[in-house]
Parts: C-alpha cells; structure tokens; sequence
C-alpha cells in the first residue's frame, strides 16, 4: 500500500484542492487498500480540530508551505481565489490549512519512520505466533505454510510462527488435539510441542491429544515415524512404529485433580480399532471424520468430550451415574438425541436449560 500517497490524496481532498484525475486515483487506492480507511478518518478528524487553533499558525503556514511545497504539492491557485474572500473568512481558511498541512506532514514523516523500519518490523513479526482455535463445537482443517494438514479438534488451539522455505525448523505448540499430516522435507523437521511432550517427525501422519486440563496425554502415529521426548526427561527419546500410540498420564493430577511434576506414568500400546454395527472405526482419528466414537468408557470420561463436541456444560449430579459405562459412533445426532440414547442403556434424568445440562 502506498501509505505516503494516500496521505496526500486525502489532505487534498479535504481541504478543497483535489482535482478530478487525482480524486479518481484516491478511490482506487481505497477500494484496493481497504485498511487505508483508518487514514482517512483519522484526516477527517484532523481537519474539524483544526478549526479551534489560535493565530501563532499564520506566521507558520508560509515557512512551512515553502518547505514542503514539493511534497503535498500545494496549489497555489487556489490561494489566489481565497483573495476575494472575506478578510475574516481567509483568515480561518488559512489558519485551518496551515494546521492541517503541518499535521499531515507530521503523518507523512511517521509513515516514512515507519517504512524506513518495515525490515526491521517484519523480522519481529515473524517472532509473534499465528494462533489457529476451534472452539468448542467447532472442528476446523487448515493447511500450515509449508504444506502440513492440520485437523483441529473441538476446544483445541494451535500456534505457530510463519514459517518460510528459509525457516531451518518448522514448530508448532498445541493445546487440545489435532491431526497433522506432515509435508516431507528431509533437511527440515516438524516439532509438536505441548504442556507434556515434544514430538519430532520429517514426514508423517500421527493424532496428538493434549488438552491442559486432562491428565492423559496421548499420541497415536498412523503412517511413517515420528520421535517422541517427555518434557520433564529430554534426553529420553521414544521411537513409535505405525499403529503405535503413547499415553502419558499424570497420575497425581488424576487422583487431586490438579497438575503435577512428577508422577508421570507412560504406556506404550497400539490403536483401537472399534467394530460398531458392522463398521470399523479408528477411536483415535475417527472425529477428522466428523465422527465421535468411544468403547467401554465411563460417563465421567465421557463428559468432557461431550462438553467439547457440542459446545455444552454437563453437571454431573449422581456417583453411581459416573461409572455407567457406554461403546457408541456418534454422527449426526444432537446432545439431547445421544443423552436419549443412552438412557436406553442405563437409566438416568437429564434436564437441558441453553447450553446447560444437568444429570442425575
């Protein structure tokens, strides 16, 4: 955007001295530069202040036209036709020119700081994180810049600076849970970081699950190979295979419900595979499908899904109601169809009031 342009347009414009050819080029500096509307509300706001300045402007407006009389291109015209008006009137005419021009270099000169520093601020840029969330009842699919497929779970968010062809690693930071489908590039790893663990791949396809306040961290490679390191041990380096997934839970955090840094248990196993009415499905993967399928889980493990899926907060009024157990694929079906479902399995009352719901 061609910001010093711009500037000039609009202080001509507003002060009467545009003409035709020059008013044509302003509407479509706008109309491609939509951000371009701030300047000109601010020159808007500019020029109606200008009216309650004092006379000390007079003597400033002639040494100030002449040194900037190439830049805001004044029309000098136009002061010959402010002779015939008024001694009183050209007085307040030209106090507001003189302000508003002095004001309109002074924008001038930030803009030229500001391109002078654009180098300099976009390295710093590219230090800020772009943050990707899916709130909650939202599943979202986006492509990183270097080809990476990204599948975003409910209540999930994923940060990362905008990495280039020049970038030597390319790093992301997760809270929640995502799919990634990797780019291949050799010379240029792909790190995942969350609250618990690092995982490092080249060219992969794996389900990274790590919501903050869960104590199990999970993650489940599908195709290709990727490295995985506990935060707390570094140095610890875990291999996984496809069809692999680690679970990392924090025992103590289960049993207080509070985070811990210690007391971290890490299982290795293999994926499940659920049969539900004749179809196979993948539990760990299965929501990229739009599908929420769970097997032989309590309702208390259940909830927090559930909450997520729908955007909803259940409360949970009964001890015995945690432990029912329930092996279901949810598709298309609303919260009040899958908690009708369920009561057909085990007996329980529900009470829905907006986005809360009340079990016992």
């Amino acid at each position: 955007m061609d910001d010093n342009r711009i500037i000039v347009l609009l202080t001509r414009k507003i002060t009467g001295e545009i003409n035709e050819v020059e008013l044509e080029e302003l509407t479509n500096l706008l109309a491609e530069n939509p951000e371009a509307v701030y300047y000109e509300e601010f020159v808007n706001e500019l020029w109606k202040k200008s009216e309650n300045k004092d006379k000390k402007l007079d003597s400033f407006y002639e040494r100030h036209k002449i040194r900037h009389l190439e830049k805001l291109q004044f029309d000098t015209s136009a002061e010959l036709l402010i002779k015939d008006v008024p001694r009183v009137e050209k007085k307040l005419i030209l106090k507001r020119k003189v302000f508003f021009y002095g004001a309109a270099a002074v924008i001038l000169c930030i803009i030229s700081f500001f391109t002078f520093f654009s180098s300099y601020i976009y390295e710093k840029a590219s230090e800020n994180r772009i943050e990707i969330i899916a709130e909650k009842g939202i599943r979202k699919q986006l492509l990183l810049p270097d080809g990476t497929k990204v599948w975003l779970n409910a209540d999930s968010r994923l940060s990362y600076n905008n990495f280039t062809k020049d970038t030597k690693m390319r790093s992301v930071s997760l809270e929640g849970e995502a799919y990634f489908d990797v780019a291949k590039d050799k010379n240029r790893p792909f790190i995942i970081q969350t609250e618990k663990i690092s995982i490092r791949v080249l060219g992969t396809a794996f389900n990274v699950k790590a919501y903050p306040n869960e104590p199990k961290t999970e993650t489940t490679l599908i195709k290709g190979a990727i490295e995985l390191s506990v935060n707390e041990r570094p140095e610890e380096k875990i291999l996984l295979k496809p069809n692999e997934k680690v679970a990392l839970v924090d025992s103590k955090m289960l049993a207080e419900g509070k985070k811990s840094t210690n007391n971290l248990t890490l299982t290795i196993g293999n994926l499940s595979k659920i049969h539900v009415d004749n179809e196979e499905y993948i539990q760990e993967t299965s929501w990229t499908t739009n599908k929420l399928v769970f097997k032989d889980e309590t309702m208390e493990e259940l909830i927090p899904k559930l909450e997520r899926w729908y955007n909803v907060s259940i409360h949970l009024e009964s001890s015995k109601i945690k432990r029912y157990r329930y092996t279901a694929t949810i598709t298309k079906e609303d919260i009040n169809q899958v908690l009708n479902a369920m009561q057909l399995i085990k007996p329980f009352t529900f009470k829905t009031e907006n986005n809360d719901i009340t079990i016992y």
